[in-house]
Parts: C-alpha cells; structure tokens; sequence
C-alpha cells in the first residue's frame, strides 16, 4: 500500500505555528470552538453544515485537504467494512487506514442521519484518551468533490472477544450497563463517558489475553442526555 507517514505531535499551520497536540485534537478542538460560537451543538442540518465548513476550514490552514489520487488504495477493494468505514490494512507498517463514507461522519448519538464532523472528531479523541488507542488522522481526502476523512490505527493480533467477557471487562472499568429500545450502552459517572457499540466484531482478544476496544462510539453526554442516561441505569 502506498501511502504517506505523518507526524501529528510535528503538526504545523500555514503561519509555521507549532501546537502541542495531535491532528485529532486539533481539528476536534477547532470544530468545536467555531460551532459553539454560531450555536451549533446540536444534531441537525444547520449544525452538520456548519461543523463541515469548520473541518474544511482547519484542513485547507494545516494543508490536510489531500486528493484521492493520492492514496491509490482507496480505488482498490477494501479489506473490510462496516456501516461507518471502509479499511485497508497496511503489512508494512501494521496499521489499518479507515475511510469514512462520502460526506458522512459515522453513527450519530441522539438524532438520526450522520453524525457532525465535529462529534466523530470528539469521538476519536475519547477513544485515544480512554482508551489507549492510536488514531491517527491522515488526511481530509477530496474524493470527486466529496470529503472522506482517512485515519490509521493499530492492528491488533487476536480474535473476536465474547460477549460475556466483554460485560465484564467493562464493569472492571467502573462502567455500568444501561438498555434502551433493544440498544445497549454502557456509562462511567467518574469521566462523564458513555459508550455503545462494544460488541464482539469492535472488542479483540489480543494474544495475552488483554481486551482491545477498536472502533466503538463514545460521547460526553451533555445535561440533557445525561438525564436519560442516569434514568435507565442498571443499579450499582
């Protein structure tokens, strides 16, 4: 596979300022500064577009907005997928690099469509921090006019985890199970942090035995959604 290693702790803007943090939280922090101040923190088309035109805005000021010829492998058959990505896993450097669908951003929490630009970025940082995992974002690639947002994170040797272990995993993490309509999610009170799609094809059972979360959805639940959240807890 070809494709090009960056290094995001070395992360420049256009004026050659330097900033300590990664791409991720960079674009997630400037998404989030540029909605909040026009009011949009909600789902809904007027926040989708406004959290789009911000994440456009960082990438063309980091020169991140990248065309598709670039990265011959996305023309290529992926090596797997799902409902948010498509991924092609590198042997060179034993990383999968993840594609978002065109103009898409995953699963969204609360309202129906796409999530916003800004709650995948937020998203990805959660998983990084508490999770111990390596995202990276790539690029913001141009495919025919339409932007997929390319990361790469670690492979991890091993197998599906089981349902069962996976529960338990997660109640040793302090967290608690909640239900609602037939979907499951789990929340920790001590960070704010609910998560859902912990299921067998996103958990792996490396070769020691360690538990790996590789593409789960988290959020900071606001008070609104915190309310729900507490009301269907299971007890402590």
């Amino acid at each position: 596979m070809e494709h090009e290693q960056r290094d995001e702790q070395s992360l420049t803007s256009s004026g050659n300022e330097p900033i300590a943090e990664s791409a991720i939280e960079s674009a997630a922090r400037y998404v989030a500064t540029s909605t909040a101040a026009d009011g949009q923190n909600h789902g809904g088309g007027k926040t989708f577009s406004a959290s789009f035109h911000a994440l456009m805005c960082w990438g063309e000021a980091f020169s991140l907005i990248r065309e598709e010829s670039e990265f011959p492998f996305l023309k290529q058959k992926p090596t797997g997928h799902g409902d948010e990505h498509e991924g092609w896993f590198d042997e060179a450097s034993n990383r999968w690099y993840k594609a978002t669908y065109a103009n898409r951003f995953g699963v969204a929490w609360g309202h129906s469509g796409s999530a916003t630009a800004g709650e995948y970025l937020n998203r990805l940082v959660l998983q990084n921090k508490y999770f111990g995992d390596d995202i990276q974002l790539v690029a913001l690639v141009n495919c025919g006019q339409k932007l997929r947002v390319l990361t790469s994170q670690p492979h991890i040797v091993g197998e599906d985890a089981e349902y069962g272990e996976i529960c338990l995993w997660l109640r040793g993490l302090g967290f608690r199970r909640l239900e609602s309509n037939g979907a499951i999610a789990w929340y920790r009170d001590n960070d704010n942090l609910l998560v859902s799609d912990v299921h067998e094809g996103n958990v792996i059972r490396s070769v020691t035995g360690a538990l790996f979360a590789i593409d789960i959805n988290l959020i900071n639940p606001d008070r609104e959604m915190l309310d729900v959240v507490l009301s269907l807890l299971e007890p402590a």
